[in-house]
């Protein structure tokens, strides 16, 4: 389906007039007109109108390539790369993409974005893929802007830029990129360099269905009534579920320090995974600060929205000793002096989430999905400081 689509976006950003009959083509290509005979070898290579050829498609296309037609020198490329026709042969792919982008066809820029992102036929540039994603992009090549979309929205190569990213994310979903037109929902729903709208963003969905297949519609029929019933991301789903997942990641080396940390990051892996209409929890208002220990620990703590209730956090901390590869999640949570054991006159409790561990000296709760536990190391002493928060999970870190 993907390479359908990838050869059907191809086609529309052709120089070959589209609605031209099977007759038609023959007739033009009878003419000499290369780029309908590669329109024609397309037919042919996915049975559109005429009986399934791959042979014949194949050898139109290389016909027209080796004449110097700059459509069938990406057409050409591309069977290469996906395997139409010919073994799979990125360095004849990338021979044939560069032979095209030289000539200035800017979906072949594209392509030689991707073998440079990929290290297909060439080494791996992330620059010089960016590169030619812009320059396929400002020739008005719709994949060139969804994949340059793609890199600004979440920073890859790029500064982040969401406005940058809507922009060409929009133009490739105007000219009919149905991939560009699901995140470009996505930036919708969750205001990323545009207005929310909910009604814009199942306007791009409903777009979608007329490139997928039934199963996929259902899918997306899934995702427009988590939109219409307006569900929420608590706040303690969040502090007690999706952090310490993000720990976990980092601990199986899913994602680095940096991506850890970067809050602005972890909104937009939410925002494209969970179709939640709010968040209790204001990740707006989230920010983080960074504490180094004379033992080689480092001390992430990710301060939050005041909490309202119990037991909700006002801290959550990151400990990372990465020296010895261990990590823990420290939570410094709101709570009730029922039993008069606390000194102070709004109580919190230090307590956390980690993977099952029979080591741990703290009292565990109920055991979590995925393999957590609740953990509760008492009251803290004292005020809830970020001072103290962080000399109290040092002291407990230290001493597990």
């Amino acid at each position: 389906m993907k390479q359908l689509l990838l050869f059907a976006a191809l086609l529309i950003g052709s120089l070959a007039v589209q609605a031209q009959s099977i007759e038609a083509l023959r007739d033009s290509m009878a003419a000499g007109n290369l780029n309908c005979q590669v329109d024609l070898a397309i037919r042919y290579l996915f049975g559109d109108g005429v009986e399934l050829d791959v042979e014949k498609a194949v050898s139109l296309i290389r016909d027209a390539a080796e004449k110097g037609n700059r459509y069938g020198e990406l057409m050409m490329g591309m069977c290469y790369k996906d395997a139409q026709g010919v073994e799979t042969d990125y360095d004849e792919a990338f021979r044939w993409f560069l032979s095209s982008a030289q000539k200035g066809n800017t979906s072949a820029m594209c392509m030689l974005g991707e073998a440079y992102k990929f290290g297909q036929g060439t080494e791996k540039d992330l620059a010089k893929a960016i590169y030619y994603y812009e320059q396929g992009a400002a020739g008005g090549d719709n994949l060139s802007q969804y994949e340059l979309g793609v890199h600004y929205l979440v920073g890859d190569g790029v500064e982040r830029n969401w406005e940058k990213s809507f922009d060409l994310l929009k133009k490739s979903a105007e000219q009919g990129y149905p991939d560009a037109l699901q995140i470009l929902a996505l930036c919708y729903f969750n205001g990323w360099g545009t207005q929310k709208s909910q009604d814009e963003a199942i306007h791009c969905l409903e777009e979608m269905k007329q490139w997928l297949d039934e199963s996929t519609i259902q899918e997306i029929d899934e995702d427009i009534a988590n939109i219409n019933k307006g569900d929420t991301l608590s706040a303690y789903q969040f502090q007690f579920r999706t952090l310490p997942l993000q720990l976990a990641a980092y601990a199986n080396g899913t994602i680095n320090e940096q991506e850890l940390t970067d809050l602005e990051l972890l909104k937009l892996q939410l925002g494209f995974s969970l179709l939640f209409t709010h968040y209790e929890c204001d990740l707006d208002s989230l920010s983080i600060s960074t504490h180094n220990d004379d033992d080689s620990i480092t001390v992430h703590v990710i301060h939050m929205p005041e909490p309202s209730s119990s037991p909700l956090c006002k801290y959550a901390a990151y400990v990372l000793d990465k020296k010895n590869g261990l990590s823990r999640y420290y939570t410094l949570e709101k709570t009730y002096d029922l039993f008069g054991k606390s000194d102070v006159a709004d109580p919190y409790v230090v307590g956390g989430i980690t993977m099952n561990d029979d080591n741990s000296k703290a009292s565990s709760g109920s055991t979590y999905p995925d393999g957590f536990s609740h953990l509760n190391f008492g009251w803290l002493e004292g005020e809830p400081t970020e001072e103290n928060f962080v000399n109290t999970i040092l002291r407990l870190f230290k001493d597990k």
